[in-house]
């Protein structure tokens, strides 16, 4: 079952996680985890010894998925006017002059991409994924 929220803590994007943080770019660009945080508490207790900006969270999460999103160039795309501005993929086909059924293999494929890889210490680029979107569909083929 898909969750409505998910805290910082528990992202290690899933296909599920990935889809919920792309849904959320907007908040997330713009240095807040969405409003359903607000009840969210860190009951861990643990000190991290980093002192950080609040906003700095959300906006690394955002850029990494922005960034994985633009390496699967169109297919990024649509996924992204799906799941982000709500189009459907009968609009996205009349708009790309494509049939609906590549539409929805776009969309899977590119969220099979970005919800791959490395998913800890993602905002070291040395730890950033290495394969290229080409390779990681010739892969799944």
């Amino acid at each position: 079952m898909a969750k409505d929220f998910y805290s910082p803590r528990e992202i290690h994007f899933t296909r599920q996680q990935a889809r919920w943080v792309i849904q959320n770019l907007g908040c997330l660009l713009n240095g807040y985890w969405p409003p359903e945080a607000s009840n969210y508490i860190d009951i861990t207790g643990k000190k991290t010894g980093r002192k950080r900006a609040p906003f700095i969270t959300p906006i690394e999460y955002a850029a990494e998925i922005e960034i994985r999103l633009e390496k699967c160039g169109i297919d990024g795309l649509i996924l992204e006017a799906i799941e982000c501005w709500g189009k459907s993929t009968a609009s996205l086909a009349s708009y790309f002059k494509m049939p609906e059924w590549s539409i929805r293999k776009r969309r899977k494929t590119a969220l099979g991409y970005v919800a791959s890889g490395p998913s800890r210490r993602w905002h070291n680029t040395k730890k950033r994924k290495g394969e290229s979107y080409q390779d990681f569909k010739r892969r799944k083929r």
